[in-house]
């Protein structure tokens, strides 16, 4: 925690001393402490803050709600302590992006490792969400070019093989990638210029150009 810069956020500034002192104690060099009336948004986009406190005794459920709405573009791992132990304003805070919420429990010796929870967890989530958006944008691709593919057996009468190798072959000479090669040929074959009037695409050593149906 040596480096981690905490914003600590809470309802009664003026006690908020014996969980600051916590954090301090428990490794953190810098601790800043404002209230939860005060401007939020601006204070975490001022300062590279790696971890967010809030010491809210009772919560409730509109309170997480606008919460998530403040904080929804900044991604920071955020512990809540409240006396509030209501399931559904919990599973509130849990959609505002806490990962560790604690209920009657801020005593030194259990802050730290609170808070070593609180940054495995954030760290697995956004691990999960970084692989989860490679996943989505892998699929993504294979369908962009499996679309692309589709439409070159469709116009051009080519097998599965020859419209992958085509398309594989002109971004190797291009020094393009396949996937907008493949984008290129979804776009030209989808529009009306090219595939209007009876025309389609045929390949050439020098790319694809327009061709009448019927041609070789």
């Amino acid at each position: 925690m040596a480096d981690l810069k905490v914003l600590l956020v809470s309802d009664d500034v003026d006690n908020a001393g014996t969980l600051k002192s916590g954090l301090s104690q428990s490794g953190a060099n810098y601790v800043d402490v404002m209230s939860v009336s005060e401007d939020l948004l601006s204070k975490l986009s001022s300062d590279d803050y790696g971890l967010l406190v809030l010491e809210c005794k009772f919560p409730t459920e509109r309170f997480f709600e606008a919460f998530a709405d403040i904080c929804g573009a900044i991604e920071i791992p955020i512990i809540c302590f409240s006396n509030e132990r209501d399931s559904r304003v919990i599973a509130k805070s849990v959609e505002a992006g806490v990962v560790s919420y604690i209920v009657d429990d801020k005593s030194i010796s259990r802050i730290q490792p609170i808070v070593d929870v609180a940054l495995a967890r954030f760290n697995e989530r956004k691990s999960l969400k970084k692989e989860l958006a490679q996943l989505k944008d892998k699929l993504a691709k294979r369908a962009l070019i499996e679309k692309a593919k589709g439409l070159l057996i469709e116009a051009k009468k080519m097998t599965e093989d020859d419209a992958y190798h085509y398309m594989r072959k002109k971004a190797m000479n291009q020094g393009r990638r396949l996937t907008d090669v493949a984008q290129e040929v979804c776009d030209g074959l989808a529009a009306s210029d090219y595939v209007a009037g009876g025309h389609f695409m045929a390949s050439g050593d020098d790319g694809m150009r327009p061709v009448a149906m019927g041609q070789d």
